[in-house]
């Protein structure tokens, strides 16, 4: 993985940055800080990071990513952290809740859809984990319509890998987009969500409907 390099050359490669990373308490806090300070690493070694072995690596890879998107917006960005996700790359919740909203959502809003739906068909959980946190991007924007579109479809999946991010992220759509539609959603499929994930999505709720949504 070692470039080769002058002798008075700073290394700034996949090494670097998980010897960086050791040093650190290994959290996520500590891999921001990491990712910041290899901002500017080629995506080759960037590549590296998101198919290694190491944990560590694809976290720094994944925030290297969405820093990438923020800087400057590129589709290729988003096939990056895709391909390595359909691939089943990511073992960790965290490598989507922490970029699917901007790797994913963000850059459909005000366009087509269809790749979010297109999702929610993958035979990967984490894959379909994406599609609903990816909709994150459209509740913020006050729609609520994509969000509780996506859930539609997935509502009935047992596993918590979905459930989980399910029941977050349709508490965020009715506190940022729509409360109506998120109470009418959850009168009609409520009964579908885990109990865990109908507790989320009804926090913010009124006492009367929460209490009424929750039995």
């Amino acid at each position: 993985m070692t470039r080769p390099r002058s002798g008075n050359r700073r290394d700034h490669d996949a090494e670097a940055v998980l010897a960086a990373f050791a040093r650190t308490p290994g959290d996520v806090a500590a891999a921001r800080r990491v990712a910041k300070q290899f901002a500017d690493l080629d995506a080759g070694e960037r590549s590296a990071l998101l198919w290694s072995e190491d944990a560590g690596a694809r976290l720094i890879a994944v925030l290297l990513l969405v820093q990438a998107m923020r800087e400057r917006p590129d589709a290729d960005l988003t096939d990056e952290y895709l391909s390595a996700a359909k691939a089943e790359r990511f073992d960790a919740v965290e490598l989507v809740d922490l970029a699917a909203e901007e790797l994913v959502g963000a850059p459909l809003v005000g366009g087509s859809t269809g790749p979010l739906f297109a999702l929610v068909k993958s035979d990967v959980p984490m894959v379909r984990r994406i599609a609903v946190v990816a909709t994150l991007a459209f509740a913020k924007r006050g729609d609520a319509q994509v969000p509780l579109s996506i859930a539609g479809r997935l509502v009935r999946e047992r596993g918590e890998i979905v459930q989980s991010a399910l029941g977050w992220v349709l508490r965020e759509t009715g506190k940022r987009a729509s409360e109506p539609s998120l109470v009418a959603f959850l009168e009609q499929n409520g009964r579908f969500l885990s109990p865990a994930a109908r507790e989320t999505a009804t926090e913010h709720l009124a006492p009367a409907d929460r209490d009424r949504l929750r039995t």
